[in-house]
């Protein structure tokens, strides 16, 4: 696999959690609005992967064994046709409160009757 993120590698760990959460959704994103494009498809993938071995590296515990499994998943959308990568996000960003809330608070808002 090649190496996308060359000068990320190092400073990765610096990011605070959710940064590096939102940063490996940007690259399922960018999957997802190409469905279209095979080859380009497998770039975002792999480069989420990728970011997301980066992010693996230096944790323990409950994020890292769900980091596992999301890895796990993420490879099989590499390996299987393009398909959406919204449940992956999701998943991804349940697992940083302030990520949710980043992408997801907005509309949480918008839904709640009390909030004009």
């Amino acid at each position: 696999m090649i190496t996308w993120h060359k000068s990320l590698e190092l400073r990765f760990s610096t990011f605070p959690v959710h940064q590096q959460i939102l940063m490996i959704c940007n690259e399922l994103n960018r999957a997802a609005n190409l469905l279209d494009d095979g080859e380009e498809y497998k770039r975002c993938i792999e480069r989420s992967l990728e970011l997301l071995d980066y992010f693996i590296a230096d944790k323990n515990g409950h994020l890292l064994r769900e980091s596992l499994r999301i890895r796990d998943i993420i490879a099989e959308a590499y390996i299987s046709a393009p398909k959406h990568t919204k449940r992956i996000q999701s998943t991804l960003l349940q697992m940083n409160p302030t990520a949710w809330r980043m992408l997801n608070g907005d509309n949480e808002k918008h839904l709640d009757p009390r909030t004009p």
